[in-house]
């Protein structure tokens, strides 16, 4: 090929759907410097870990391929028909807790990556020579969404997501680096909010409040982040949690323009139930092989059985099911300390004779401060002391029909 192995979107486009990426765009792949301040205010207002630790490696896709020329991005969308459909049809009276309905189909990061490791091979065989290319999917030091903003991909929005406008914000990110120049790359400028006007629903409706304004969240008190961090859930966070086990959609579902998007058609998205409302008895009872046979092709698996457990056992005690608390009381005498905590603190919410005296042999042998400071907490709350009375109460504390999410869904997404 000649022009010095320069291309057009429109040479590359029908590439990218052939492999089954149906939106792209592209930008040039100099540094990110606009980045700096938002980067700096979000390490101030608490990193989650999850990020790649340096800022100025974060500003600059060189550092991730020296080569790199342009930024191929991509926007995989999820959300199918009966996804949706899906996460309207909560079963309320069944012990069963609630994920976020981007882990309802296969794992995207693998998905999204070999779609477009398959893009570069295509683009390798148009331009006639070996290229060097590197792939992005939500584990590179790109801050993603921007990425995808610059190169005209979508915008963002209050909720901090990039919305397609095809697709809504229910889409992966992706994004394929080139040492190949694309003649019509974009480089737009960042521009949060640029088709919200005075919608502000998704702050409004965050079941723990994490924006700071928009765009900017306090992601260690998004619920998303809650249900993947390590450890013992904070105690300000558990009631707001209802049945969510993994995710959180809500600052998705409350918005206008996600009522216009189109449906993803893609089986590799198509929702499994067991996965979307995962019965937390069962759940309870898995040891870690089982966990993956039953979870492994889903995004929610990377963390493991444990977290997913601890999880379950504050669902548990925001359901205030009686019938529950034998399953509950196996966990008092847990080796994880988190595991422990949780259900004590389910045990607490609860209530009754059982809970209260299996609390009370419990604190007899507790030897870490912590879970004893949990177990005291929750004898006092199955007293009574403080405790709100379950009758009428539910539907309230967990957001209404579905017992998680207030509009009746992370970060994620991906």
């Amino acid at each position: 090929m000649n022009r010095g192995d320069k291309l057009s979107l429109s040479e590359i486009r029908p590439l990218a759907e052939a492999v089954g990426l149906p939106e792209i765009a592209a930008t040039d792949a100099s540094p990110f410097d606009d980045l700096a301040g938002p980067l700096a205010d979000y390490e101030a207002r608490g990193r989650t870990g999850f990020e790649w630790a340096n800022a100025v490696e974060r500003m600059d896709p060189r550092f991730w391929l020296p080569e790199a020329k342009s930024i191929i991005t991509a926007a995989l969308p999820y959300l199918t028909e009966e996804a949706a459909r899906q996460m309207r049809e909560h079963p309320r009276h069944e012990l069963r807790g609630q994920t976020s309905c981007y882990v309802y189909g296969e794992d995207y990061h693998g998905v999204l990556s070999a779609r477009l490791e398959a893009l570069a091979r295509r683009i390798q065989d148009l331009v006639g020579r070996e290229i060097r290319f590197r792939v992005a999917v939500d584990t590179s030091p790109l801050v993603d969404r921007r990425v995808a903003e610059r190169s005209g991909l979508g915008w963002i929005g209050k909720n901090g997501m990039l919305f397609s406008p095809r697709y809504g914000s229910y889409v992966f990110l992706g994004a394929l680096l080139l040492d190949v120049e694309i003649e019509d790359a974009n480089h737009l400028p960042p521009d949060v909010g640029k088709h919200c006007g005075d919608c502000d629903l998704c702050m409004r409706a965050c079941p723990t409040q994490a924006f700071a304004a928009p765009g900017e969240l306090k992601a260690t008190a998004c619920l998303s982040y809650v249900t993947q961090m390590k450890g013992m859930i904070p105690r300000e966070y558990r009631r707001p949690l209802g049945r969510r086990i993994w995710g959180c959609d809500v600052c998705q579902q409350v918005c206008p323009l996600n009522r216009q998007r189109e449906a993803a058609k893609d089986d590799a998205f198509l929702p499994d139930r067991e996965v979307a409302y995962p019965d937390l008895v069962r759940l309870l009872e898995m040891s870690n092989r089982q966990f993956v046979r039953a979870y492994g092709r889903s995004a929610l698996a990377w963390r493991g059985v444990r977290t997913l457990q601890r999880n379950a056992l504050i669902a548990l005690g925001n359901l205030r099911r009686e019938e529950a608390v034998p399953l509950i009381v196996r966990f008092l005498s847990s080796d994880r300390v988190e595991l422990r905590a949780s259900a004590a603190w389910a045990l607490g919410e609860i209530g009754g004779e059982q809970a209260r005296r299996e609390l009370q042999a419990a604190l007899t042998v507790e030897q870490d401060a912590e879970v004893r400071q949990e177990i005291e907490a929750a004898i006092a709350n199955a007293s009574g002391n403080g405790r709100e009375e379950a009758s009428g109460c539910e539907g309230r504390r967990l957001g209404g029909r579905d017992g998680g999410d207030a509009s009746g869904r992370h970060v994620a997404g991906g």
